[in-house]
């Protein structure tokens, strides 16, 4: 099924053959077709965490899903079948029984892909011909095998076909490489001169050969490869062996959330995936994560960086810029003030809580802006079913929008959570009793009888059963919530320089940051990094999540095992740079400033707003390459 990335979507490598395409010609006899075989050239092997596959239907009467099956006599070969009159065509490349494919494409548009990775992401790609070049058209998260993508085919199109990503990173062999090692005079001194808490290189000391020791004891640091080849080949040797966990010679290290699962159920029989995790979580920076290049499909199947809205021109951060010439004009040139989120409809159009100007503003898929909520004008306006732009505001921050456009806002020092339907009338749904502290952060679930919002320290909970009531406290100061794939509430608690996770049973777990402004960082554990002031979360339907950081001024990326990983770099001096080039080109580069909140569309685009500044910017979901 095709999987909604809000709230709560593979690669092998083969010995290359020619990839059997058939053509079809149609007859003017009984609308019977005609079958003929095409040799397509050999494509080179793929990376275990890639697949491709491609095939063909006819643009008005689609083929049935089992014309797309492999013929006999070509078990390890795709096929693709090409319409030579008003095609839309999908083209399977090299793919084994039971790996990726496209199964089907109905009519409306609706591509059947099977056996996708549990946890990744398909592309849809488009070209004239079999031959390419290949233009991605469509993004889609995976969680399983079935993955139904809603892509346009048109006449234009000559065929389409699908790439698989896997995000996990944990596809192919398990065994170290050379460049596996990232720091060799660490790895190396740690374990010639381990220190007393350091049980992991006391046992890998004792495990290695004496000819690989001999070089340590002489090595005196600096690339050398003859050492880093051999350390290598006697790690793997550690890692095909018997399970190296002890808790004695672990006690200290941090494991990600793999780890930690055998841990308490230790695999049975190959040991050499758990020892590998082990060994990264005792060396988080002198080993390679089998999961990093999880982390590399993520970036690449992410697209170009843009600004959708903000001038950048607020005269001050707590000034009110809005003009009445911005109504309806380009969203880029309107002054937003203090933005402090950004959140999209099913139809495209972006919603902005446009604190300062003590409004909300829509941008249309189109890029132009308008007011929906709020008439300019500071001050504590009708709470009675009334048109949504003739009342009065007073610094709304919180917002959270359904797919059918209504949308619910904090109204933060009214005291206020306001609610405007489809038609633009607002109405009031909860009275918080005084200004709301802090605000930002609301949830309202999908029948919209329940709304959970932050309010300093406390997250407050309106129910239709119960009122309003304390839902959880003791908080620093709450920035953000959001809800994770298996329904538990998630909050950025600024002051804290943590998130943390709200289980069922009322206990809370940390899943990120460390509790100060430094430590950690890209690639290692979420909960020993540092983030400061950190404000936005948003779960991807994996159970992966992202966060942006005002005190730092960056995003990042969690991924399923609990790794944090860089994705927008900025500062504090008003950074703006970027647009109209690939999210990630010179990642250390600042590109963002000050940022309160991040949020995907339907579509799964990341949208950021920054608000010092006044900008939403948004990375859009969707890989440059083929």
């Amino acid at each position: 099924m095709s999987l909604d990335p809000r709230p709560s979507p593979r690669s092998i490598t083969l010995t290359p053959k020619p990839s059997i395409i058939w053509q079809m010609n149609e007859s003017n006899q009984s609308n019977q077709s005609e079958l003929r075989p095409w040799v397509a050239p050999v494509s080179p092997p793929r990376k275990a965490s890639r697949r491709t596959a491609v095939l063909s239907a006819p643009l008005n009467n689609p083929v049935r899903a089992s014309r797309w099956s492999r013929r006999a006599g070509a078990p390890h070969q795709a096929v693709a079948i090409r319409l030579a009159v008003g095609l839309a065509c999908l083209l399977p490349g090299l793919a084994f029984a039971g790996d990726f494919r496209i199964s089907g494409l109905t009519g409306g548009g609706l591509l059947a892909l099977a056996n996708a990775f549990s946890n990744g992401i398909v592309t849809i790609e488009a070209a004239s011909s079999v031959a390419g070049p290949w233009t991605p058209t469509k993004n889609a998260f995976s969680l399983g095998s079935r993955v139904d993508v809603e892509t346009s085919v048109n006449s234009g199109v000559g065929f389409l076909r699908a790439l698989a990503v896997d995000l996990s990173g944990f596809s192919g062999s398990w065994d170290l490489v050379f460049d596996d090692i990232l720091d060799l005079t660490s790895l190396a001194n740690r374990i010639n001169l381990p220190s007393a808490s350091d049980g992991v290189s006391q046992y890998v000391a004792t495990r290695l050969s004496p000819s690989t020791m001999d070089q340590i004891l002489v090595y005196t640091g600096g690339p050398d490869a003859v050492l880093q080849q051999a350390l290598v080949d006697d790690l793997n040797q550690i890692l095909h062996g018997e399970s190296i966990y002890d808790p004695g010679w672990f006690a200290g290290v941090h494991f990600s959330l793999s780890t930690q699962r055998w841990i308490d159920h230790p695999p049975v029989g190959d040991q050499t995936a758990f020892n590998r995790l082990l060994l990264e979580d005792a060396y988080p920076t002198e080993l390679r994560q089998k999961g990093a290049q999880g982390f590399t499909n993520l970036v690449n199947s992410y697209g170009i960086l843009s600004t959708i809205a903000g001038s950048g021109l607020s005269p001050c951060m707590s000034c009110d810029g809005w003009e009445p010439s911005f109504e309806g004009g380009p969203a880029t040139n309107a002054v937003l003030s203090s933005p402090h989120n950004a959140m999209a409809d099913r139809a495209g159009n972006i919603y902005i809580a446009d604190k300062r100007a003590n409004a909300i503003r829509k941008v249309t898929p189109d890029g132009t802006i308008f007011t929906v909520a709020g008439d300019g004008f500071a001050g504590y306006g009708d709470t009675n079913p009334v048109l949504a732009t003739s009342v009065s505001l007073n610094n709304p921050n919180g917002i959270w929008v359904r797919e059918d456009g209504s949308f619910y806002f904090l109204d933060r020092d009214n005291g206020l959570i306001r609610r405007v339907d489809t038609e633009g009338i607002m109405t009031l749904v909860v009275d918080h009793g005084g200004p709301i502290p802090g605000g930002r952060g609301l949830w309202v679930n999908a029948d919209e009888t329940q709304v959970i919002y932050a309010a300093g320290g406390q997250l407050m909970s309106w129910d239709t059963t119960n009122g309003l009531t304390i839902f959880a406290d003791g908080f620093g100061q709450i920035g953000n919530i959001a809800v994770d794939p298996a329904g538990r509430l998630a909050v950025t608690d600024a002051n804290a320089n943590r998130v943390a996770r709200l289980e069922s049973d009322g206990t809370r777990t940390v899943i990120a940051g460390n509790g100060y402004s430094d430590g950690g960082g890209d690639g290692q554990l979420a909960v020993d990094t540092g983030l400061p002031l950190v404000r936005g979360i948003w779960f991807l339907p994996s159970g992966a999540f992202f966060l942006v950081t005002d005190g730092s001024s960056r995003a990042w990326y969690v991924d399923t095992e609990g790794r944090i990983h860089l994705i927008l770099n900025g500062d504090d001096l008003g950074a703006h740079a970027g647009d109209g080039a690939w999210f990630y080109d010179d990642a250390s580069a600042p590109k963002i400033s000050f940022m309160r909140a991040i949020t995907m569309d339907y579509d799964g685009n990341l949208l950021i707003t920054g608000s010092n500044e006044g900008y939403v910017r948004k990375i859009r979901f969707l890989r440059l390459q083929p």
